[in-house]
């Protein structure tokens, strides 16, 4: 007698035999563009067979016989109501062919459409520029899409704008085949606008009437929804509070007047930070530092950093103070002192100043006075310089994330000088552009682009302290080269830095897993006086570390000059790409 295993392993073993021998189904549709093709698969019940093994015929011819009902349903919504459809089912071989030639047709055309707004929103500008837009016009074809969109899109207008018993008292799409013909009515009727009624806010150590000024809107203000969620954002990104929400108590509703109420909680006070690492630039390195997020009621702050290295030691202070606008608008007074002393540049720097920083679209400008005492050494000599100088900048970013930039770019520019008749030792201008760009070629592949170019007008370019002088090399520059160690020399064959700049970078990166991917570059600057520019580049490869808080590099570089004995430099950096 068979045992119960082999009789269970031979059914099997048929059942797998069966299904390999099993005829398959394909489906072929022509006559139609890539949207028509698209919609008529997800109706057609067929489709579910298709490339499959096909073991009752007589289900197939069931869902076949369907086909034509099911093409016709999905080329309505796209217009499309008189196809001619010519179908057939077929065996070549071991294989069905299900095939559907298909003749759209004309689409139906719009021949009444009858769209009306109802209440306070028929005199609001939103809305009739909506309507201005749509695509839906008498003698057009009906597309159902289009008006299913439009009427999504009145109806999310209305709860923007304030609108909030809006309702679509008449959405109806006749269709007439007799005359092929189609009538729209659309009529919304969006009851009274509602206004912003009393604004209050929780305790909190910052004043109200500061609070409110974050806001872009005021009392008697038509209520919408974008301001609301403005206002809690740029609350949450003041630092101020650790918490915010902004709602409307519609419970304590005034005839159309609505109350707002903002929920506050408060940081900390104060923050301190800590922090160790290492650069190749600046070798081992710590920050310490202090932020007080508020100093009074009126939302002044005071900021203090110290940041200490082998070759930089720099203390700064900021208090700064909020302007009429303080998300775009804001005023500080600044402290600095700085001592570096590096294998090219011996200079200490003290300098106070103030500056208005204010947004405008997506630009930062920046207005600054800066006075400055400093003492360079250069040839063996020390000299102490007084300059009182004015500046701009302007900066720039557009990406979607900085800490993980796909595409974007930033650019920035500065441009500053001073005169011996206001309190300085020599005259001079200098302007100063900063561009980079990021392009994905494909998921993996990213190409980086750099380029920093500077000049400066000046008498006596002896005067000018190490501040004010160009150099190039080291991490965010020349790599391949030590920091600061390309620009001019002197006759003991020191760097003492030139009038102009100039420094362009090229890289590739390619991501080998989510956080880690490797790069190509090549670096090539110099600073240089007058016309007399001798470039030099480096070439290398280097490892990424995606980490959650920015791009961690690890770069090997090799200078390309037949005089540089050092060899491969490692360069290590962390900061955002952009």
């Amino acid at each position: 007698m068979m045992t119960l295993t082999r009789l269970i392993f031979l059914l099997l073993l048929g059942s797998t035999s069966c299904h390999l021998m099993a005829d398959t189904l394909s489906i072929d549709i022509d006559g139609v563009n890539a949207e028509q093709k698209l919609n008529i698969r997800s109706f057609l019940s067929l489709e579910s067979l298709d490339g499959q093994p096909i073991s009752n015929t007589s289900r197939l011819r069931y869902l076949h016989n369907l086909a034509e009902g099911e093409i016709k349903t999905a080329l309505q919504p796209l217009g499309f109501y008189q196809p001619t459809i010519e179908t057939n089912l077929s065996k070549k071989g071991q294989d069905w062919i299900a095939q559907y030639h298909i003749q759209p047709g004309k689409r139906l055309p719009i021949t009444q459409l009858d769209i009306q707004l109802i209440g306070a929103a028929k005199d609001d500008v939103a809305f009739n520029q909506l309507l201005a837009k749509t695509s839906l016009r008498v003698g057009q074809p009906l597309v159902h899409s289009q008006y299913e969109q439009l009427k999504k899109q009145l109806s999310s207008l209305a709860v923007e704008r304030g609108y909030y018993q809006a309702e679509l008292t008449q959405h109806r799409v006749e269709v007439n085949l007799e005359d092929y013909s189609a009538a729209i009515s659309l009529h919304m009727d969006s009851g009274p606008r509602f206004s912003v009624g009393e604004i209050s806010f929780s305790p909190s150590p910052i004043d109200d009437d500061f609070i409110q000024s974050y806001a872009s809107f005021k009392t008697g203000d038509p209520i919408q929804n974008s301001q609301l969620i403005e206002l809690q954002s740029a609350l949450i990104d003041s630092d101020y509070f650790q918490r915010v929400e902004v709602r409307p108590l519609w419970n304590q509703m005034s005839d159309t007047q609505v109350p707002v109420f903002v929920d506050l909680d408060a940081n900390k006070k104060t923050k301190y930070q800590a922090g160790f690492g290492y650069g190749t630039d600046t070798g081992a390195r710590t920050k310490l530092g202090m932020n007080k997020r508020w100093v009074n009621r009126q939302g002044h702050q005071f900021n203090t950093q110290l940041l200490a290295s082998e070759i930089i030691t720099n203390f700064s202070a900021e208090y700064s103070i909020p302007g009429t606008n303080p998300r775009e608008d804001r005023y500080a007074v600044q402290l600095s002192l700085l001592d570096e002393d590096s294998d090219s540049i011996n200079t200490r720097n003290y300098s106070i100043g103030v500056s208005k920083q204010q947004q405008r679209g997506r630009w930062q400008q920046v207005l600054a006075l800066n006075y400055q005492q400093e003492e360079s050494t250069f040839s063996g000599e020390t000299d102490t310089s007084y300059f009182l100088i004015p500046q701009v900048n302007y900066n720039t970013v557009s990406t979607k994330n900085r800490l993980q930039v796909k595409n974007g770019y930033s650019f920035s520019s500065q441009l500053r000088g001073a005169s011996q008749a206001l309190i300085s030792t020599e005259d001079f201008i200098q302007t100063r552009l900063n561009a980079k760009g990021i392009y994905s070629i494909t998921d993996k592949f990213r190409l980086l682009g750099r380029a920093e170019v500077g000049t400066t007008w000046v008498n006596d370019f002896d005067q000018l302290p190490a501040s004010l002088r160009f150099f190039t090399g080291g991490d965010n520059s020349v790599r391949g080269y030590d920091y600061k160690s390309l620009g001019p020399r002197d006759d003991d064959d020191d760097v003492v830095g030139g009038r102009n700049l100039l420094v362009g970078s090229v890289e590739v990166d390619y991501r080998l897993f989510e956080n880690w991917g490797v790069a190509a570059f090549i670096d090539s600057g110099n600073a240089f006086n007058d016309t007399d520019l001798s470039l030099h580049t480096g070439i290398g490869v280097g490892l990424r570390w995606f980490s959650p808080v920015g791009p961690v590099r690890f770069d090997l570089a090799v200078p390309q000059d037949d005089d540089d004995d050092n060899g491969i430099h490692l360069h290590f950096n962390l900061g955002t790409d952009l």
